[in-house]
């Protein structure tokens, strides 16, 4: 028999059994299309931590003193001060870009909108610092940090929050009930983490200190944390171990006592969540592969029944002049026809998930 005749009686064998073939292929559909989602979503993630990394700022460095309440320490607490920045600038070499930064929650209001979203008040050298970007507007620059210029640029979700899909370029919101104008609104970042990094805005910090409450009653010089950026090709850990010493120095902490700041890779967790996320993609992995298995067992499992049903066909074939080997050829055809169908539906199904899964991710 011809390979042509084994086909069509491998289909036509499948046809009269379609249920019982069908849900012989369930098993390799979902495992061949589970694989390429997760190539695929993998892609798409790395891809997404990259832009996400380059937005956090790849070269940067951040300074925040502890709370107290969260690591058991005792005693006073440690502020960061403007004189540390300067102090840091002045002192410690390779870096780059520096920004002061103090934070708070205030309520903004447009129009009949209100949300309220994490304020930053920075410097403009903040722009530098984590490379950001507008998609509408601008940042401020160092002539508004100076003269405490009412100006303010958002971040994504809180423009969309405010204005929907029309342009808050330009207009007056109402921030803590000082009026201020809006700038720039920030390229969306994303989450990290499941946090939204767009619900904030960005002014600058002589604006925040003389205008908006902080989290903290501060002293006038008091800094919630200082952003640097280290100069391409210097060693980060060892600019990170020069700020540390320096601020121990300025803090008068001995050595062996614990420090009550910390300097920190923001990238570190982004490079957290990518590690989590890759054991978790070989568990699914793993997932989608047994599955495959179980599929090819069940193919197996079935061609084995059909072989015990159809006792009687292959009897009368074999007493009309059929040989062994084409009874074999006959059900591996089957079995064939079975598995590359199943995996092209698989393809399919997986190639589409794929697709989506990259628009998705792309929206950001």
């Amino acid at each position: 028999m011809t390979l042509g005749g084994y086909l069509d009686e491998a289909i036509t064998a499948l046809r009269l059994n379609a249920l019982r073939s069908s849900l012989t292929a369930i098993g390799v559909i979902i495992g061949v299309a589970g694989i390429i989602v997760l190539g695929a979503a993998g892609g798409g993630a790395n891809k997404m931590i990259e832009r996400q990394v380059a937005a956090l700022g790849a070269d940067a460095l951040v300074a925040a003193p502890l709370k107290v309440e969260n690591t058991g320490l005792h005693g006073p607490v440690v502020l960061l001060t403007d004189e540390d920045a300067a102090a840091i600038v002045e002192r410690v070499p390779y870096i780059q870009h520096i920004s002061r930064e103090v934070d708070g929650n205030v309520t903004i209001v447009a129009g009949s909108a209100s949300w309220t979203p994490e304020y930053w008040g920075v410097d403009a050298s903040y722009a530098n610092v984590f490379n950001v970007k507008t998609s509408k507007g601008r940042f401020f620059d160092d002539d508004e940090v100076r003269s405490g210029a009412k100006v303010i640029v958002l971040g994504a979700t809180v423009a969309e929050r405010l204005f929907g899909s029309d342009s808050p370029v330009d207009q007056i919101v109402r921030m803590g009930g000082v009026p201020m104008l809006v700038i720039g609104v920030r390229l969306p970042l994303g989450s990290v983490g499941g946090q939204d990094q767009d619900n904030h805005v960005m002014l600058p910090i002589t604006t925040a200190r003389s205008r908006l409450p902080q989290k903290e009653k501060a002293a006038a010089h008091q800094l919630s944390l200082i952003d640097m950026k280290v100069a391409s090709g210097a060693d980060r850990d060892t600019v990170k171990e020069t700020i540390l010493t320096l601020l121990r120095e300025r803090k008068h902490i001995r050595d062996g006592e614990q420090d009550r700041f910390s300097v920190w890779d923001p990238t570190q967790f982004v490079e957290l969540m990518n590690a989590t996320q890759e054991k978790l993609r070989w568990l699914l992995a793993a997932t989608a592969a047994i599955s495959l298995i179980v599929g090819g067992v069940g193919i197996m499992n079935i061609m084995l029944v059909s072989v015990t049903e159809r006792t009687h066909e292959i009897g009368l074939r074999m007493a009309t002049g059929a040989r062994k080997r084409d009874i074999l050829a006959q059900f591996l055809t089957e079995a064939i026809v079975l598995c590359l169908g199943a995996g092209l539906a698989g393809l399919v199904l997986g190639t589409a998930g794929g697709m989506r899964s990259r628009k998705l991710r792309g929206g950001r």
